[in-house]
């Protein structure tokens, strides 16, 4: 099956988004599906897309067709990009796999309904816009007009679904599932703590995430806190006795998990926290056996569900339940890996397309 992933990605580039992207598309291409995937071009000198790929751990596939705009500008990248889709979409029909609304809405302007096109979604932008005190209406004609062309929804969680199905009801497309995050089998890794522990958390750093909670908690835990991610201006605002570290290179990120005493996913009591979550860093967690905590919200209980781990949790905006989280985590027994693979994803991603004829 031909299939375009219409998200543009900033390549090369370690966001979450990109990682869960262009593996999704690997992923794909791997299972047979001939994939093509558009991307912006990062600030990094010399941008190729085998870089890209190296970047992620990846191989080139072929099958596989990533392609980088040439122009960091906008107006002419945006030239590129219409030009590149215009041409994939005159060929034989295919998947459009849109997680980018307003592209999708502003291709669907100027190009024949013509391919099957499935939304995956990893928020609802009304519910968020609410949460926000900002005005819905925007947000709401968006996903109402994605949900007009839409063939079939995949969300990212049962919070994120459950979401766009209490918003929209009737809108809703006939054929909706749930895809959760994955990560790659070559991350897997056994608990091997170093000398010198520490609780450690591995990500980027915005309020939004809860990270507060952690800082607060920080002074009590029974050994240190360390920091690794985030952008120099998020660490900046760290306060000087926690340990922060830059961010490390995508391949060096399970020995770091493997290597932390416990490892700690900050979740604030907020839509995305509470509902609309998958969080890449869970599943690379989870794929070692290094002892995890995590914020109590449904979707880490989907998650723990779907894994079988016992995860150590604690509530939202309280560090004393942080505090008693890591202690319980540090005294916990031994635990095996849980691998979720991007396979898996593609699989349950590729079950709405239609059959090749």
């Amino acid at each position: 099956m031909r299939v375009i992933q219409l998200y543009r990605p900033r390549l090369p580039g370690l966001r979450a988004q990109a990682i869960s992207v262009v593996h999704t598309a690997h992923a794909l291409a791997e299972s047979g599906h001939h994939v093509t995937l558009l991307a912006d071009s990062s600030d990094t000198p010399n941008a190729t897309t085998l870089l890209a790929l190296q970047l992620l751990g990846l191989h080139p596939h072929p099958r596989f067709d990533l392609r980088i705009s040439p122009f960091r500008h906008k107006t002419p990248a945006g030239a590129w990009f219409r030009a590149q889709l215009g041409r994939w979409w005159a060929g034989p029909p295919g998947v459009v796999l849109a997680r980018d609304k307003h592209r999708l809405l502003s291709a669907m302007r100027w190009l024949p309904k013509r391919h099957q096109v499935l939304i995956e979604t990893h928020e609802l932008d009304s519910w968020l816009s609410r949460e926000r005190g900002r005005d819905d209406q925007q947000a709401l004609h968006l996903e109402r007009g994605v949900l007009a062309i839409a063939d079939g929804l995949i969300a990212n969680c049962g919070g994120t679904l459950k979401a766009w199905q209490e918003a929209h009801g009737s809108r809703m497309p006939k054929r909706v599932g749930i895809a959760h995050n994955g990560t790659a089998p070559d991350r897997v890794r056994r608990h091997t703590p170093s000398d010198k522990a520490v609780i450690r958390y591995v990500g980027s750093l915005p309020d939004y995430k809860g990270i507060d909670t952690l800082i607060t908690a920080a002074p009590s835990l029974p050994v240190p806190l360390e920091l690794v991610g985030g952008s120099t201006e998020q660490r900046a605002l760290i306060p000087d006795n926690i340990h922060c570290r830059a961010p490390v290179p995508y391949g060096q990120v399970p020995d770091f998990l493997a290597q932390a005493a416990a490892l700690v996913l900050p979740l604030a009591d907020n839509a995305f926290g509470q509902s609309m979550s998958s969080p890449l860093k869970l599943w690379d967690y989870l794929a070692t056996s290094t002892p995890i905590v995590a914020a109590d919200v449904p979707s880490v209980h989907e998650i723990a569900a779907m894994s079988g781990v016992r995860l150590h949790l604690y509530t939202p905006g309280e560090p004393i339940a942080l505090v008693h989280a890591v202690r319980a985590s540090l005294n916990a027994p031994p635990r095996s890996p849980f691998l979720r693979t991007w396979a898996e994803r593609a699989q349950q991603i590729s079950a709405f397309f239609p059959e090749d004829k």
